[in-house]
């Protein structure tokens, strides 16, 4: 059978609008299972975003719930290009970018919209490049992960000296084991998948973290006591590829870096409103006694804790990026209240 010259033109064509129209599917891992929690809310906002606005020529294939391996693994992942995103907590990320650090200073924002304004702002934005530059990684937005808080089974934490003695399972990371360190109880570093286990076996006592993960990571089921006491507010980074994002087009990046930044938002308004209707659920369904600390409480534990844990940061970090960053939250709050 011959085709014609034209015919064939024609099919040659069909082919490659056929090819030209093959979506091309990104992997995107998160830690947190799927389910009604503001982190997967998160990403399946950012995958129906890049879905629609693309046309279904790039598709979002989601693995949550640790699929993929834990934090560590899936930033090397992305470090190394078998997967193009995921969504880090900063603890995860000082091991890739130690000074990720400098955000955990002890009681550095008195809201979350502080936070939220220095995270989009000129610190925000310049630790990005750093971060690009440092790692190879290209950090699109920095998200709320939460503020921290301490649960345990021992006994309800009202001030400083309540926490003497206790085990506190901490990230891998060397800022939350000195902030537990200077309170008078013993860090221990134990990854997020083990957090449950350790807790239900007696290997610590408590944890800490925001409500919503407190929730949904099961540590409510396996905890009696908790102090919404809000040491230091939690950041995620939507971490890719960088060599995969700048492969893309440049239509197809501003899509991207639109969507990881909705994701952002969805996160941070999920995160502070789950300060209470997690809290409640936790009350509620699992029985856990909740006490939230009055500001007269919260500057107790900030005589305790903020001075050592600021000088070990600084001696990690340096002094100038830790001045910047409180020179900001003070032009963030006198820009959002005036002067107080």
């Amino acid at each position: 059978m011959f085709i014609t010259r034209a015919a064939a033109i024609a099919l040659l064509g069909t082919i490659a609008l056929s090819s030209a129209s093959v979506a091309a599917e990104i992997k995107f891992g998160i830690g947190v299972a799927e389910g009604d929690y503001p982190e997967y809310n998160a990403v399946v906002r950012f995958k129906e975003y890049v879905e629609f606005k693309t046309n279904g020529e790039i598709t979002v294939r989601l693995f949550p719930g640790n699929q993929l391996g834990g934090e560590r693994e899936m930033l090397e992942q992305v470090q190394q290009g078998s997967l193009e995103l995921t969504l880090p907590a900063d603890g995860a990320m000082a091991g890739f970018y130690p000074p990720m650090q400098v955000w955990s200073v002890p009681y550095l924002f008195e809201s979350a919209p502080i936070a939220w304004e220095v995270m989009n702002g000129p610190f925000g934005d310049a630790m990005r490049q750093d971060i690009l530059e440092e790692t190879g990684m290209r950090a699109l937005a920095f998200s709320q992960n939460g503020f921290r808080s301490f649960t345990n089974n021992v006994r309800p934490i009202v001030d400083p000296d309540d926490m003497a003695g206790l085990k506190i399972r901490t990230m891998e990371s060397p800022v939350y084991m000195e902030m537990v360190k200077a309170l008078g109880a013993t860090a221990v570093p134990i990854s997020g998948a083990e957090v449950v286990m350790a807790l239900r076996q007696g290997v610590v006592d408590g944890q800490e973290n925001p409500p919503a993960v407190v929730y949904s990571g099961g540590h409510g089921e396996v905890q009696q006591y908790y102090t919404l006491n809000e040491h230091t507010f939690g950041l995620h980074v939507i971490v890719a590829n960088n060599d995969w994002f700048e492969a893309l087009s440049p239509g197809h990046q501003q899509i991207i870096q639109d969507a990881a930044e909705l994701a952002a938002l969805t996160e941070n308004l999920e995160k502070t409103e789950g300060d209470w209707l997690y809290s409640r659920r936790l009350q509620e369904e699992l029985g856990m006694e909740i006490h939230v600390s009055s500001p007269e409480e919260k500057a107790a534990f900030r005589d305790v804790v903020q001075a050592p844990v600021l000088q070990f940061i600084r001696g990690n970090v340096g002094d100038e990026l830790v001045d910047e960053l409180l020179a900001e939250v003070e032009a963030v709050k006198a820009r959002m209240y005036g002067a107080q």
